[in-house]
């Protein structure tokens, strides 16, 4: 069996004041534990400045917590199209530090591509914009089904479905460096000595059923990602479409046929 990737939890500013010390200890069992660099810096101002006493006790606590707990706050920041606000419109505090925790969790995701990057949240909004990104290492879930995580540690099916994005797309990875025009390399034979002793049995070499359901599920996540570029990035994903072999020769055909 494959050994997990390590997990990176970031919480934004509405899962931290409705949690506590105690889902924070449990969160921090999970794997490493993140806030972005400008929820930090709020917290520290509601210490003395948040209107209601229940958001005041719940900053002071995290602020005692957070030096000893092995946290870090990132400062990892990566922009995207669709984490672009809106032109024209001036942004809410909350919409500016909600924008702060998107952009932080995906620059997290692209610096550390070997791990999985787990967004705790009450705020939908963002948990739809990293949903739009389509990257593999990359998800968000409602700050509720975290704890339920961190209590009963069954990964819910949000974390499952990366784990297997991100399986598969190491495999089209590896498989494009080796050679672009080939499938991977079959695995090596063992020894001769070996060979004579145990001979290699056909149906647990080949396993077709195997092979073809991995093939579907890969065209499916294809298909998954080509429809959110198209949507993203229209300009870039024409140039690409375009440029594909098969593509290329249906409208030279298509020319050819004009011009006759």
């Amino acid at each position: 069996m494959a050994a997990l990737p390590p997990f990176l939890i970031l919480l934004d500013l509405s899962a931290l004041m409705s949690s506590g010390i105690r889902h924070w200890q449990e969160f921090s069992r999970l794997g490493e534990c993140f806030i972005p660099k400008a929820v930090l810096e709020e917290i520290q101002l509601l210490c003395n400045h948040a209107i209601e006493p229940t958001q005041a006790r719940t900053a002071r606590e995290f602020v005692r917590f957070f030096p000893e707990s092995g946290w870090k706050a990132t400062t990892s920041i990566a922009h995207h199209p669709a984490l672009k606000p809106s032109e024209g419109h001036t942004l809410s505090k909350k919409t500016r530090l909600s924008l702060a925790a998107a952009q932080a969790a995906y620059g997290l995701a692209r610096n550390r591509p070997e791990g999985l990057v787990v967004v705790a949240a009450n705020d939908q909004g963002l948990i739809q914009r990293l949903r739009m990104l389509g990257t593999p290492n990359l998800c968000g879930m409602p700050l509720t089904v975290l704890v339920q995580w961190s209590r009963t540690a069954r990964k819910p099916p949000v974390v499952a479905n990366q784990l297997h994005a991100m399986r598969l797309m190491v495999g089209v990875v590896t498989s494009t460096v080796n050679n672009p025009s080939t499938p991977p390399p079959a695995r090596s034979l063992p020894s001769q000595s070996y060979q004579s002793k145990k001979p290699l049995s056909p149906k647990r070499s080949i396993r077709p059923a195997y092979i073809f359901y991995n093939l579907v599920t890969l065209a499916i996540v294809a298909i998954a990602v080509l429809a959110v570029w198209r949507i993203v990035h229209p300009p870039s994903f024409d140039r690409f479409w375009q440029q594909l072999p098969f593509v290329s020769q249906a409208l030279d055909q298509a020319d050819g046929t004009k011009i006759s």
